[in-house]
């Protein structure tokens, strides 16, 4: 049988890769579109199968990569798990040619003797080209993952494949597959694409959905993520206040007139000799790392000594010293580690860039988005304005930006965030002003965020194209990862969206205690609807694996229920708050639920804290 790929055939194949048993699949939704398809000019059709029987071969050169190889044999097993034939995996011999048509991947001869502009395209490190000449495929990419992005590229935007969640796959599902590519190249923006949930943290779902992200392990011989030495806060481990203090307090923060270990006195030639003795010790126990942080610690003043402080005011802001500090730590770091760049934070006492002061060539700025996220989560950059002249400027002075961005409701992991138009705006205002890469921090401790897999889908999407739409890569999601249940799920999501539109600029402008909101923000006409949209996606869902999906997409709303039930201090409904709770638990404890809020595990003592307040 034949599919037309525009509107194909889907078969959803769950592959529990975390999880002690495998599950059912679910089907997509009949009205599913490719929200990703290429644009531009289709090429010539190619049928790769035809009743069960590959019709190509998929070539590599004689000395293919590591990563030429696994995009390789990745293909070959998709389109066999696709079509049931056989794919070959052939290296190229000498200067014979194939007998057949074939898949070239890499930088085969074939492709450096087909003229192709393909094969002169400069690609980066992960940037990626697919091209077409007598009805030959030619996928190929740039020094790290580039081959293995470009089979994805081709997989997902071509021919429709998913990978949702760390836990699906879905395929079209025909023994004989007819396709027309769109050439094309593609080199992204962002050298960092992290968004920094717990659903993103796996390496296959980060490599099949091109993100980058360090704690999304991916193999070096794949082509690898980004790897840090050290991770931000990190002046308490360079100069460990348990091995410098007692002997050199000068080497430490003066607040109040008394040296204390909150900070590091930036002007201190010591603290700045210490912290580059370890810096290069650390880079030398960890040869692969590429990035390593040389940052302030948390939520503690800047040293107030009369030289920091001076320093300070002459530049207009912490960043001036701190800068210097960095500075000469990284001049030194280079003599002997010139391949790796030393970041910092600009954060809170530090984000305003400083007047004379610019970064060397191998320090970047991780720019925390605090200062608007924080106390307007619901604004679009565009509507506030310290952030986006702080980001203007350092993009002024020529800076190499790492935003590090707020997208979740630290509060209360499982609510309701109504953000997606705030977050869309803000990748590509990054872009826009000279970001480098981009982390979306959000629920990074457990499973259970509020359409955790859909978030982390849709921003893996932006944060590799940002003109991405983000509707379209909603309903995307939602009637590929949702099936029959698909259309009141999307009514949900569309209550959300409009909650934002309504409301950003008033109730939603400065909800009390910024991006840590209540849950009051939802109220009952809201929660109403919510619930009916999960009742009847429950009853259209037909088979065990949708309705699973839907009630835990359905968590949110328990939780929101739950939990502004509680803020309260008593429920209005003592049995529908019972009934919410026991839902609550039930999926929560299936998924293995670990937090409601940023901090220590805390699901049991919240389980309890809501058992007391249901009473008996």
């Amino acid at each position: 049988m034949e599919i037309s790929l525009k509107l194909p055939a889907i078969v959803s194949v769950i592959t529990a890769l975390l999880c002690a048993s495998s599950v059912l699949a679910a089907v997509p939704h009949t009205q599913w579109t490719n929200s990703l398809a290429p644009k531009g000019p289709r090429g010539a059709e190619l049928t790769l199968a035809r009743r069960g029987l590959a019709q190509y071969q998929i070539l590599i050169p004689k000395d293919a990569t590591t990563q030429e190889s696994k995009a390789a044999a990745d293909l070959s097993d998709w389109l066999r798990q696709i079509t049931s034939a056989s794919f070959a995996v052939v290296k190229e011999s000498g200067a014979t040619a194939p007998e057949g048509r074939f898949i070239s991947i890499g930088k085969t001869r074939l492709l450096r003797e087909s003229g192709l502009p393909a094969a002169r395209a400069k690609l980066g490190d992960e940037g990626y080209a697919v091209d077409e000449k007598d009805r030959n495929l030619f996928l190929l990419g740039g020094a790290t993952r580039g081959p293995i992005n470009a089979v994805y590229a081709f997989l997902e935007e071509d021919l429709g494949c998913r990978w949702y969640s760390r836990f699906s796959q879905t395929l079209p599902s025909s023994t004989t597959l007819k396709v027309r590519p769109v050439k094309r190249r593609y080199v992204p923006a962002l050298d960092i694409r992290d968004p920094y949930y717990w659903e993103a943290f796996d390496g296959g779902w980060s490599l099949r959905n091109r993100t980058n992200a360090p704690d999304a392990k991916v193999p070096m011989e794949w082509g690898g993520h980004k790897r840090y030495a050290l991770f931000v806060h990190t002046f308490g481990m360079l100069v460990p206040p348990a091995k410098y203090f007692e002997e050199h307090p000068d080497y430490f923060s003066e607040h109040n007139g008394k040296r204390d270990t909150g900070q590091l006195c930036f002007s201190s030639p010591g603290a700045i000799a210490a912290a580059t003795e370890t810096t290069k010790r650390i880079l030398k126990d960890n040869p692969d790392a590429q990035i390593i942080s040389v940052s302030q610690n948390d939520s503690v003043p800047c040293c107030e000594c009369e030289k920091c402080k001076a320093a300070a005011a002459a530049e207009g802001s912490y960043s001036g010293p701190l800068l210097q500090f960095v500075n000469a730590v990284a001049a030194d770091v280079e003599k002997d580690f010139p391949k790796v760049t030393v970041s910092t934070l600009a954060y809170l006492d530090t984000a305003v860039p400083p007047k004379t002061v610019r970064p060397r060539r191998n320090v970047a700025i991780q720019l925390c988005t605090d200062v608007s996220a924080w106390p307007e989560p619901f604004l679009t950059i565009e509507e506030t304005e310290a952030f986006q002249a702080r980001m203007k400027a350092w993009a002024a002075m020529g800076a190499r930006i790492h935003v590090w961005d707020y997208t979740v409701n630290f509060s209360h992991y499982p609510g309701p965030m109504p953000n997606w138009q705030v977050v869309t705006d803000s990748i590509r205002f990054f872009v826009k002003h000279n970001a480098a890469g981009v982390m979306l921090q959000g629920n990074y401790q457990t499973p259970g965020t509020a359409d955790g897999f859909m978030r982390t889908w849709v921003w893996a999407k932006q944060l590799w194209d940002p003109s991405r739409d983000t509707q379209s890569l909603m309903k995307d999601f939602v009637y590929g990862y949702y099936g029959k249940a698909a259309p009141a799920i999307w009514e949900y999501q569309e209550l959300l969206w409009n909650l934002w539109e309504k409301e950003h600029q008033g109730k939603l402008k400065t909800p009390q205690g910024g991006i840590r909101y209540p849950m009051s923000l939802f109220d009952d006409a809201f929660l109403r609807a919510a619930k009916d949209c999960f009742q009847r996606a429950a009853r259209a869902g037909g088979d065990a694996e949708t309705l699973r999906r839907v009630e835990e997409a359905e968590l949110q709303i328990l939780y929101a229920y739950v939990s502004r039930e509680a803020e309260s201090g008593k429920p209005s409904d003592p049995a529908g708050f019972r009934e919410a709770l026991d839902r609550f638990e039930k999926i929560g404890r299936r998924i293995r639920m670990t937090h409601t809020r940023e901090g220590a595990p805390d699901f049991e003592e919240w389980m309890t804290k809501m058992r007391a307040l249901a009473g008996p």
